[in-house]
């Protein structure tokens, strides 16, 4: 008799374990070959393929609502600016779509007016679309009409990742640790910071910069004044923007883990080895969740308090940083794009 209540228990504990870490399941897939970061705007899914193809879906039962055939891979994050989205393309064209049907507003190609390749994706702000390029220079791009406003130089060693902006102000980290603060309206350097290693995109919160780097540090500063506030090492190769959510900043590493500091004083809360290869696409927060999804394949989701892993998901491999609303992750991987509930 014990021993069946035993086995029983063991089987009712292996059943949690197993409820414990599944997702509820795939909503809808569809094929598309997915390169740029997927973003979320009203009912739709926003992202950019490896031939060029723009599209615009469905988030609800993955229906195309359309697209928009190009060429190039499109790379980063597209960003939205009013009644129109702006996207990147890994040879160096910029391309302006409208939101209602995808037709084009206007682009930039290869061999025009600026030829060197982009390096990462768009950034809004001030009417205009900032996008860093391999000859080391930022661009602020007017969103109407695609024109070039300004342009900044920054080191010879380049521009890896696209900057932030907020109030007036962009934020750019280099590659060789120098954090600038941009005036949008004029292109001129106002103040800056810097770390050890190339800075990642710096994210902007509540009056606070937060910006991590290659060297593993985590830093924040106040805008107002540019007064430090902490500045931490997680003795690792920070490979992802910070993220802010739920009072945490997260971060993915290099070997493969996400850690959690403190916004206020940026103490570690704990850190997760993920153990399925580098994190370089950026955690979400959200919901009292944290989202990773490292090279690997594997979806976390990771309670924001405790660091408990709750959920696991495996997919083929992870290309680009996922999307996140309302119960319902979305993610690209094998040549398609997928909607999958918690």
């Amino acid at each position: 008799m014990k021993m069946k209540r035993l086995l029983l228990v063991c089987v009712f504990v292996f059943v949690m374990a197993s409820q414990a870490f599944a997702f509820h399941g795939v909503r809808w897939e569809i094929k598309a070959p997915a390169s740029s970061n997927l973003v979320i705007y009203q009912n739709n899914l926003l992202f950019g393929d490896v031939s060029g193809t723009f599209y615009a879906v469905n988030k609800s039962n993955g229906s195309i609502v359309w697209t928009n055939a190009g060429e190039g891979t499109i790379i980063g994050t597209p960003a939205v600016a009013g009644d129109k989205v702006i996207f990147a393309k890994s040879d160096g064209g910029i391309m302006c779509l409208k939101l209602a049907d995808g037709s084009k507003v206007w682009d930039y190609t290869p061999g025009t007016t600026f030829n060197e390749s982009v390096n990462d994706g768009v950034t809004i702000g001030d009417g205009l679309a900032f996008v860093v390029k391999a000859d080391a220079k930022l661009y602020a791009l007017d969103v109407n009409t695609g024109r070039t406003v300004w342009t900044f130089q920054a080191d010879e060693q380049g521009l890896r990742t696209a900057p932030a902006y907020s109030d007036g102000l962009v934020f750019l980290g280099e590659y060789n640790g120098i954090l600038n603060i941009i005036d949008a309206k004029t292109g001129k350097r106002v103040n800056g910071g810097g770390a050890g290693g190339a800075i990642n995109t710096p994210a902007v919160n509540g009056g606070n910069v937060y910006f991590s780097s290659w060297d593993g540090s985590v830093q924040s500063f106040q805008i107002k004044a540019v007064i430090p506030q902490w500045n931490v090492n997680i003795k690792d190769t920070v490979t992802t923007t910070p993220v802010v959510g739920d009072g945490i900043i997260a971060v993915g590493t290099g070997r493969g883990f996400v850690a959690a500091l403190s916004e206020k004083d940026g103490s570690l809360l704990w850190n997760v080895n993920c153990e399925n290869g580098s994190v370089s696409a950026k955690p979400i927060v959200a919901n009292g969740k944290v989202f990773a999804t490292p090279e690997g394949g594997n979806i976390y989701e990771i309670d924001a308090k405790s660091g408990r892993v709750r959920n696991t998901y495996e997919t083929g491999g992870i290309i680009s940083a996922p999307a996140y609303a309302d119960g319902v992750i979305y993610f690209s991987s094998g040549g398609n794009v997928a909607a999958l509930s918690e």
